[in-house]
């Protein structure tokens, strides 16, 4: 597996920069730790073939805007982003984690990403708790298989999280065979 890249910008501070690099070195263990799910075979370029406003291609623009390629097992990763609407900057990823907690998403790397998260970043334990809250409120995202979702509606992706109406009602059998 080729190394994570992860820009380190001046702005960041020394805890920032820490969490950076920790979470450079994490993930391609996190990779390795899920040897069940399969890669994707996926690259930006890709996903930006895919039709205007679906999942594929909202994380294709994401991806080309961060000038990122998608990391093989954790590609879901960047679509919690899009979907939950937290961009990359440290205290969002750390923020993130949090509401994945709260939505029931518990695994070694989330858990382990929080717990020290919320002890270099003590300022943002208020957004983490509203965070952890708003992942509590949300449906649960956890058995969502997001490459089957690849070509649904972005729009109405975000809606199923966050209990709105949609009118697709193929797309809701599809997430309710994901959560059965």
């Amino acid at each position: 597996m080729k190394p994570v890249i992860i820009r380190f910008k001046r702005e960041h501070s020394i805890r920032e920069k820490i969490l950076l690099w920790l979470l450079g070195e994490i993930i391609p263990i996190h990779a390795k730790f899920y040897t069940k799910r399969k890669p994707w075979g996926l690259r930006t370029q890709n996903l930006l073939s895919y039709p205007e406003n679906t999942l594929g291609k909202e994380l294709g623009k994401f991806l080309q805007s961060e000038k990122l390629q998608p990391i093989p097992r954790v590609e879901r990763h960047d679509a919690f982003h899009i979907l939950l609407d937290f961009d990359t900057h440290v205290n969002n990823e750390a923020a993130m984690q949090f509401f994945l907690i709260g939505n029931g998403k518990i695994s070694p790397f989330t858990l382990g990403t929080a717990a020290f998260a919320g002890l270099i970043l003590p300022e943002q334990w208020n957004n983490f708790r509203i965070q952890y809250n708003r992942g509590k409120k949300a449906r649960n995202i956890a058995k969502w298989d997001f490459q089957e979702l690849l070509t649904e509606n972005f729009e109405d992706l975000k809606k199923i999280i966050f209990h709105l109406p949609i009118r697709n009602g193929k797309l809701l059998e599809k997430i309710a065979a994901f959560e059965n």
